[in-house]
């Protein structure tokens, strides 16, 4: 009989150490929040992994006038909306995901408003790029970046719209 109250009590000690509170969730939020907001964060991840990989040059666009060019090396992304192909030399970057398909839903609003030429392609971690389009040529890819900067069809943060070079194409 002493056994089973001392198991009966155990049992009844955890179903009451085991419950959720607001409290509870409240401090996981609060400690979610944080984390968000500060950038040792995504850097302790492998997506942070993914920022330090990239190289980033300053290349001469035409004379006097040098852009930031993020290298890169990339895949197109199956069901992405391109095919390898397609995937020039220098992309405009106007989304970046760790989720395949929040890259694909931000790719499907952009065709919808009237950039067919929308893309998604991947980093080996993955991390997940939607290109506005792809370039042979860098000033073509200026163009294209500062044309879509000033009227955007999607919301974006900083460091976007960017060019990235995806390393080993032409």
């Amino acid at each position: 009989m002493k056994k089973l109250t001392v198991v009966l009590g155990a049992v009844a000690l955890l179903a009451t150490a085991c419950k959720t509170s607001e409290a509870n969730y409240r401090a996981a939020y609060e400690k979610a929040v944080e984390a968000r907001r500060t950038e040792q964060s995504v850097d302790s991840t492998v997506y942070g992994g993914v920022r330090r990989q990239a190289n980033t040059r300053s290349v001469e666009v035409r004379p006097g006038l040098n852009v930031d060019v993020r290298v890169q090396h990339v895949r197109v992304t199956e069901g992405g909306g391109g095919i390898n192909e397609n995937l020039r030399r220098y992309g405009v970057v106007v989304g970046q995901f760790k989720q395949r398909f929040n890259a694909i839903s931000l790719r499907d609003r952009l065709v919808a408003a009237g950039y067919p030429a929308a893309f998604v392609v991947e980093t080996a971690e993955p991390y997940y790029y939607i290109l506005l389009g792809s370039y042979s040529e860098l000033p073509e890819a200026y163009a294209a970046m500062e044309s879509f900067a000033a009227k955007p069809a999607v919301a974006m943060k900083e460091p976007l719209p960017f060019i990235l070079q995806a390393s080993g194409r032409k």
